[in-house]
């Protein structure tokens, strides 16, 4: 079937590359593009079908209101404001929240707050800063909302203490801006690296541009395509992964290209006619990137069981620009090999010249060492401990990666989120910026105001607390009380402000220990029936990475799962896919560990954002499998013809240097990443790179070889290596 395939679109040739031009003109002309997709949002970055979810949701239908501003302007002069300043700010607030203000729609409402009389515990200034809340009605986009913000932070800056806003939805919002406006450098980045790559090692121009035609196609295909099967299927793909997608794109096509056009180059410099070298380069080639292309895709989809919208949709979405990447490499690049011949490789094979290959180099000396010194268990056993021993060294890291939400801290520190955020850790302390709301429900609880008061001022006297507002508390003037009650007087609630940073790790921790000692005040408090429920960013937050770490384990086993049950019909074996899946976890374990160090060191923050590991460990789970298949199927093919050692030392250097020019343009690709100035997309660039570094020169050059050769013949159980010599691979 491959012979005959290779055979068809390598004579086609003339017909295949404009049949893929034209299909990407189609999807370019037909389908709806990236730009429809929504932004991110809440809804998206947080699931909602939680406790605190439901509570927020409850809340508001108790209350009449939610508590719960995702946007907050601040603004802080360290010097004080003075008393006219500070009226303007609040009249400005109150003009708002009456509708009276012109320019913003009605049902627009603000609270503004001052630490004019020093109300947190911890604050060391007063009457410098003022935080006021914004809410809006939710008919507008979190785009109109974030307009109609810095609208009103112009509003009521005053001379000395400029506002900015801040929150979730500005975080967001701004790291969006960020995407976009990198996104063209990381294309421009991937492009050159990739070129200049591929250029040096095929000593070729024409190739690189071939390799990159073909990305361009798929990428037109795959992102109208994705776009297309969202709007159809209902899935929330967001915008701000598009690019995540382009280097994987760029990535995954120059991989098989590589792969396709090396083969091709040997069998040139073998004195093969270039379309028979055409051929049979893309039969032998073919059925490694198929089985790839499908366990990537395959690997990919399955973070579609996680609970989170945002990685939920990720994954399906990179399976499909995975899908159409295969299929234009397997079809535009043999059809060009066809067409092109050995023009391919000009100038650095030209017609005339000895096909000869080129003197070995460094590189290719050692790669035969290491294979002669893998192939034995003599060299094997200490290769193994010495790298099993380096990358559990690495992985121990994962004790310090702390999982959080970064749509604030993410960002660049001179961002005006971020300046907002950090003047109201100054002025009044880092939890207000994100208050967490606390409901207790209990008939007639409303009248227990001495208990209410009693439970407020233990609840204030709590080590993770900084301030609270709320029943029975005198912060508030009285008749401002009723927004803390409900109207039945069975439910009342708290505005607490937590005195670490609300989307932190150490925000988590807070609001868990809060979580966990709530019921004792309460008993304490003569209040022992009331049913305690919290709502906010950090109580979402704390549910958020509870479920990535429930999400680690079964999407990461359905990853396993598909990866070995690939490999295994693809090896015809057990124990091959059980060696070559746990030295993939192996690197995954040592790169995240890597990654937690990189995050303290480089980025200053213990903190990693929630899905990057998720993402990060399929992702590398599933790319890993490119380089498992293309150096075992070597491994396999050379041992139907001598012993496991010997085909060993002859598969090994080949595959590796494919491999390593491989593994080097995907990680460069994916560094490209971190042109954009935000921390999960710095994070998830040194993460990939990192992870592919480990998996082509660690894993896969020292640790594979030495485990096939310490296992020996059962490698292939429950097959029998004779029984394969005369079976194709």
């Amino acid at each position: 079937m491959t012979r005959l395939y290779a055979r068809l679109v390598v004579a086609l040739g003339w017909l295949v590359v404009p049949a893929v031009a034209l299909a990407a003109f189609f999807a370019w002309h037909s389908l709806p593009g990236i730009s429809t997709l929504p932004e991110s949002g809440v809804n998206a970055l947080l699931p909602q079908d939680t406790d605190a979810g439901r509570a927020e949701r409850q809340a508001g239908q108790l209350f009449g209101s939610a508590l719960l501003p995702r946007i907050a302007v601040v603004q802080r002069n360290p010097h004080g404001l003075t008393g006219a300043q500070q009226r303007r700010i609040v009249k400005t607030a109150v003009l708002l929240d009456r509708d009276a203000l012109p320019g913003y729609p009605a049902g627009s409402r603000a609270l503004p707050y001052l630490n004019t009389f020093r109300l947190i515990r911890g604050s060391h200034e007063r009457g410098t800063s003022a935080i006021t809340y914004l809410g809006f009605p939710g008919s507008l986009s979190p785009r109109q909302q974030n307009a109609l913000a810095a609208r009103y932070a112009d509003a009521v800056s005053v001379p000395g203490a400029r506002a900015h806003a801040t929150g979730f939805l500005p975080g967001s919002i701004a790291q969006s801006d960020e995407i976009d406006s990198g996104l063209l450098w990381v294309e421009l980045a991937t492009i050159l690296l990739i070129g200049g790559i591929l250029g040096l090692y095929l000593r070729s121009v024409v190739a690189p541009l071939v390799t990159l035609a073909a990305a361009g196609l798929a990428y037109l295909i795959a992102i109208h395509t994705m776009s297309y099967l969202a709007a159809r299927l209902g899935v929330h793909v967001q915008h701000e992964v598009e690019p995540i997608v382009v280097v994987l794109l760029l990535a995954v096509v120059t991989d098989y290209s590589v792969f396709f056009l090396s083969g091709m180059l040997g069998r040139l410099r073998e004195g093969e006619p270039p379309r028979a070298a055409a051929r049979r380069a893309t039969a032998e080639v073919l059925p490694i990137v198929l089985t790839a292309g499908l366990i990537i895709a395959a690997g990919l989809a399955t973070l579609w069981i996680a609970e989170i919208d945002f990685v939920r949709a990720l994954g399906p979405a990179m399976a499909v620009v995975v899908l159409v990447s295969l299929a234009v490499s397997v079809l535009f690049v043999p059809a060009a090999m066809g067409i092109l011949g050995r023009r391919m490789f000009w100038p650095g094979l030209r017609n005339g010249q000895p096909d000869v290959e080129p003197a070995a180099g460094v590189g290719d000396s050692i790669r035969r060492v290491v294979a002669h010194g893998t192939s034995r268990r003599l060299g094997a056993v200490p290769t193994l401990v010495v790298t099993i021993a380096a990358l559990a060294i690495a992985a121990l890291g994962l004790v310090h990666v702390h999982l959080a939400l970064t749509p604030v801290r993410g960002l660049s520190s001179d961002a005006p989120a971020a300046r907002a955020a950090r003047a109201a850790g100054e002025g009044f302390t880092p939890g207000i910026v994100a208050p967490t709301e606390l409901v207790l429900r209990e008939p007639g609880i409303g009248s227990r105001q001495v208990a209410l008061k009693r439970f407020g001022r233990a609840l204030r006297a709590r080590p993770e607390v900084a301030a609270v507002i709320g029943a029975a508390l005198p912060v508030l003037p009285k008749r401002a009380q009723v927004a803390f009650q409900s109207q039945d007087g069975g439910a009342v609630r708290y505005f607490i402000a937590l005195r670490r940073h609300p989307y932190s790790s150490a925000g988590i921790d807070d609001i868990r220990a809060l979580e966990e000692a709530v019921p004792d005040l309460l008993d304490r408090a003569g209040l022992p029936r009331a049913r305690p429920s919290f709502a906010g960013d950090t109580a979402l937050a704390a549910e958020t990475t509870h479920l990535v770490t429930h999400d680690l384990l079964y999407v990461g086993l359905a990853a396993m799962f598909v990866n070995i049950l690939l490999l295994a019909a693809f090896l015809r074996s057990l124990v091959a896919p059980l060696l070559l899946v746990g030295a993939s976890l192996l690197g995954i374990a040592a790169t995240l560990g890597l990654t937690a160090l990189f995050q303290r060191v480089v980025l200053g923050t213990p903190d990693m954002t929630y899905y990057v590991p998720l993402a990060v460990g399929v992702l590398l789970l599933s790319l890993g499998t490119d380089y498992n298949l293309f150096i075992v199927g070597r491994i396999w093919q050379e041992a139907d013809r001598s012993d496991l050692a010997s085909a060993i030392r002859a598969a090994v250097p080949r595959a590796s240097r494919a491999i390593s020019i491989a593994a080097l343009a995907l990680a460069g690709s994916f560094a490209t990443l971190a042109i954009i100035p935000i921390d999960p997309f710095r994070s998830f660039a040194f993460a990939v790179c990192t992870g592919v570094i480990i998996d082509a020169f660690l894993v896969r050059t020292l640790m594979i070889p030495a485990l096939l050769a310490v296992a020996g013949d059962w490698s292939w159980w429950p097959s029998r290596r004779e029984a394969r010599a005369s079976a194709p691979v």
